[in-house]
């Protein structure tokens, strides 16, 4: 490896740490205000309120879906790459068609939601809503354009700016929906606030970049491979448009079509706070570091057995993260309820700790989709997406109104099963997929020990303060037993603090 090489890697190990660094301080800080924001909305509103607002929200990513037209997964796979060949004018071209193409497709699938709307609503019991939905609709648009800009931050880590950005439109959502909602506002007033939030974010993202990246400098000097880029975003695209199944709001709108508001209200309040909850799992906090520096990595070495080595590695470090916080959903489920939130929304407490686990599997997809699509193997993606979609779709429609909230869960965590072991199946053909099980089993011991000390003392908490008592005491345990039980090696250790020292034995 010639010196200049050496210098480039060293430099983009620098801007990952540098990045990581800043978006773990950020999200930590963004993480907080955004549980704020939750818990603002889910005690200010009422419950039936808070789940046609929750089946709004949802929609949004819906829609997000439908309209994105691949630009994201386009995004994510090859700003990396032109980033790592330093083709600054392919970078500043593509990102302007692209936010000119989803915005395009995101204002064509929302004018026919909008027109639709006569027909949906009475099936989902919303029709007295259209008003509000259609106003909400244009904070839709800048979601969309957001959405993507962030997606364009994390591929160039440039995870600093981002975070300022993202802190900003945190503080102004968490102190409006303060305002307004303990001033008696309702379902329209917290729509407006969320849309006014996301045009906010989009201007504080996209501002920046043009000062960064010439567009016209761009168009006369950019070689884009448009029918690479294309043939990608297109399989990513129609793969996605299966996943849109396997988000809950499907649940959702079975929910409110066979059950009653109330009820979407509760399912709503436990796919919130399991999101919110889940948000702090290594794949959300650094997960946009990792993936740049996996693609690009790949881009330099071609290296499937290194490969290999990284996927093993992300799963060990989710799961340390992941199965406690299973753990915790499982057997504190009641008191986190009742002594953060609301006891209001106790009658979900067994569909919160249900969602727990659904959410602990689910974390396996982000290193399934790293490796997929970093051997850009899209239509496995697609295929398998449309299989479950159908599948997950179907279970809805039976076991909802055979079983209420419990059926809902039950076919999506039997979807998100049945596809992680598609793709781990597939992808087997084409790279070595493996797992360390001693590392796996000693978390799973370390958690256990946690979660037991939980469930004895769940019936002595009696405030927020001794809630909180209790966590931190769990909290300690699971770490003291981790100590003691180490589930990493010194290799994996010297291997991270080899990366973060930019050492070349970090390879």
């Amino acid at each position: 490896m010639t010196l200049s090489e050496n210098k480039r890697i060293s430099e983009i190990r620098r801007r990952a740490f540098r990045g990581g660094a800043a978006m773990v301080l950020g999200k930590f800080i963004n993480q907080a205000i955004g549980f704020g924001v939750v818990w603002t909305q889910a005690h200010y509103l009422n419950v039936d309120a808070y789940g046609v607002f929750g089946l709004f929200l949802g929609t949004a990513m819906y829609i997000a879906t439908l309209g994105n037209m691949g630009t994201s997964d386009i995004v994510r796979r090859f700003i990396p790459e032109f980033a790592e060949k330093d083709e600054k004018d392919n970078i500043a071209v593509t990102v302007r068609a692209l936010l000119l193409i989803r915005f395009a497709g995101s204002a064509v699938v929302l004018g026919l939601v909008v027109l639709l709307y006569n027909w949906i609503g009475p099936i989902l019991n919303i029709l007295e809503y259209k008003t509000a939905f259609t106003f909400y609709a244009i904070g839709i648009l800048f979601f969309m354009e957001a959405r993507l800009m962030y997606f364009i931050y994390w591929a160039l880590l440039e995870q600093v700016r981002y975070t300022v950005a993202l802190t900003g439109y945190n503080i102004f959502r968490l102190v409006t929906f303060f305002i307004v909602l303990r001033a008696s506002g309702g379902l329209v007033e917290a729509l407006a606030v969320d849309a006014a939030s996301q045009l906010i974010l989009f201007l504080g993202l996209y501002i920046p970049f043009t000062f960064e990246f010439d567009i016209k400098k761009g168009l006369a000097n950019s070689n884009i491979p448009v029918k690479r880029l294309a043939r990608y975003g297109l399989f990513m695209y129609f793969g996605n448009l299966g996943h849109i199944f396997f988000n809950t709001t499907t649940d959702m709108y079975v929910i409110s079509a066979y059950l009653n508001q109330v009820q979407l209200g509760y399912y709503a309040f436990a796919v919130n706070i399991g999101n919110a909850i889940m948000k702090w799992m290594p794949s959300k906090l650094v997960g946009s570091i990792v993936e740049s520096v996996v693609y690009r990595d790949y881009t330099r070495k071609g290296s499937d057995e290194n490969l290999s080595k990284q996927f093993m590695k992300i799963i060990s470090a989710e799961a340390f993260f992941v199965i406690p916080t299973m753990v915790l959903l499982i057997t504190f489920s009641e008191p986190i309820i009742r002594w953060v939130f609301d006891i209001k929304y106790l009658p979900a407490k067994g569909i919160l700790a249900a969602l727990g686990v659904v959410f602990a599997v689910t974390a396996l997809r982000f290193p399934l989709d790293l490796i997929a699509t970093t051997k850009e193997k899209v239509r496995l993606l697609f295929i398998s997406q449309i299989i479950f979609a159908i599948y997950n779709l179907i279970a809805d429609l039976l076991l909802v109104p055979l079983f209420g909230l419990w059926g809902a869960v039950i076919a999506t965590g039997s979807s998100v099963l049945f596809i992680i072991v598609t793709l781990w199946v597939a992808l087997s053909r084409y790279i070595r997929l493996t797992i360390e099980t001693p590392t796996l089993l000693r978390i799973a011991i370390n958690a256990s020990g946690m979660g037991l000390f939980f469930y004895l003392i769940k019936g002595t908490v009696g405030s927020l303060a001794h809630f909180i008592l209790a966590f931190l005491a769990g909290g300690c345990i699971y770490l003291i037993l981790s100590w003691f039980n180490r589930p990493f090696d010194k290799e994996t250790i010297a291997h991270v603090l080899a990366f973060i020292k930019n050492e070349e034995n970090a390879d």
